[in-house]
């Protein structure tokens, strides 16, 4: 005989089940009304927890913006219905949030801190949402701090928005925030990242004259040598590529008569946008500099001399360098470093050497890319070389496939949420 027990009351929702529900809430529109009830155990909310969910919001609703490398290659037109609606949803939202949380959130209010005025300004500058950024920092200028300014012009830089980002920095003043040379140097990357280079050397010349509250560090002359370098390898224009590496150059020596020692960092941005430049001979003076005044290379070096070596079809010297990066101890091969020697092994149809340096790449735990295999086992079957091992050959493809369906996992979660 089987006995019914009554049905208990359905149990509230637990608190750490509530910024989920209340973000949901927030995606599907609803006001913020009695409907979102609260647990009995929760104890309210915190500015962290208040923080977190404001920064989920453009996470959620905006995709990240593409970084750019070419000045003379915009970014996507923002335009777009659906991108136009998702940012105003996101403007809303975050503003809306905002308010709620601190005002009419039970069980009690929370007071505006720094921490949620932090993450709503900078949803606001990932949605673009410039007037309504402005006017928040203006109405909360007493809890605005120069970090919070400055992860502000990072998001503006990304968003592709150079002037609004110069804009940020000049309110600081209004704001009573004194920039800090973290600041600058963000500003100064957010600048170089969209081509304005001379906005960001008159910031260089501002901190190196004399009095100057901020003076120019080490990281300072490498964001720009950095930029220097890439944009000019982007360009596509041989002129303006090694005026770029020229420009980078005379700022490498100009940081040597300031008394910076530049680090590896440095030494590898500037060795890579002159192997990419066709500049080996000056390259290898730079390399000779580096090795002088005691600072190690590491695989990024050696990576840009073994890329350049295998472009120009000296793939002999590419392994020479790569067996001399293993015997000095400044690195281990990767698939950085394999890869390019493998593709001009098969060029130069020494499938042979081709074949076995993949069997080593493999072996020491690489997974090579699809092309890169596929371009090897073509090569191999073309010239009637013997085949891969069997074992081999399926662990590759295996791991070839098990990181294709991680792939395609990972990509619906990429689209937007709202359509």
């Amino acid at each position: 005989m089987s006995t019914r027990t009554p049905s208990s009351a359905p149990s509230p929702p637990s608190p750490s089940r509530l910024m989920p529900q209340l973000l949901v809430a927030l995606l599907q529109r609803r006001r913020f009304d009695a409907t979102l009830r609260v647990s009995p155990t929760f104890r309210g909310f915190s500015p962290h927890s208040i923080a977190a969910a404001l920064a989920a919001i453009p996470r959620l609703l905006l995709p990240r913006s593409p970084r750019r490398l070419c000045p003379q290659r915009p970014f996507p037109s923002a335009s777009s219905a659906s991108s136009l609606a998702n940012r105003r949803l996101a403007t809303a939202l975050t503003l809306g949030f905002l308010s709620w949380s601190h005002d009419h959130a039970s069980p009690e209010p929370v007071p505006l801190s720094e921490a949620p005025l932090r993450a709503a300004a900078l949803a606001l500058a990932r949605a673009r949402a410039l007037p309504a950024l402005f006017r928040l920092l203006r109405a909360h200028a007493p809890l605005v701090s120069t970090p919070a300014l400055t992860d502000v012009i990072r998001a503006l830089g990304e968003e592709g928005l150079p002037r609004h980002a110069l804009a940020a920095f000049h309110r600081m003043r209004q704001l009573r925030c004194s920039p800090d040379a973290q600041c600058y140097n963000t500003l100064i990357a957010a600048l170089c990242q969209n081509g304005r280079f001379k906005d960001a050397r008159f910031l260089l010349d501002q901190m190196e004259r004399p009095g100057a509250r901020c003076k120019p560090d080490s990281y300072t002359y490498t964001v720009l040598i950095s930029w220097y370098c890439r944009i000019g390898v982007g360009t596509g224009c041989r002129k303006a590529a090694r005026r770029r590496i020229y420009e980078a150059g005379r700022l490498f020596r100009r940081m040597g008569e300031k008394g910076l020692e530049p680090d590896v960092v440095t030494y590898n941005c500037l060795i890579n946008g002159l192997c990419k430049t066709y500049r080996v001979e000056r390259a290898h003076e730079v390399f000779d500099e580096m090795l002088k005044k005691g600072c190690v290379p590491n695989r990024v070096t050696y990576n840009s001399f073994i890329r350049y070596y295998s472009a120009v079809n000296q793939v002999d010297k590419a392994v020479g360098w790569m067996r001399e990066m293993v015997a000095m101890g400044h690195g281990v091969a990767s698939s950085s470093t394999y890869t390019p020697v493998i593709h001009s092994l098969c060029e130069s149809r020494r499938v042979g050497e081709a074949r076995q340096f993949l069997i080593d790449m493999a072996e020491s735990g690489h997974l090579p890319r699809e092309h890169t295999y596929k371009l090897v086992k073509d090569a191999i079957d073309d010239a009637g070389e013997k085949a891969l091992p069997e074992e081999l050959r399926q662990s590759i493809e295996n791991g070839i496939t098990a990181r294709y369906q991680q792939v395609m996992r990972i990509k619906p979660i990429m689209r937007p949420v709202t359509r």
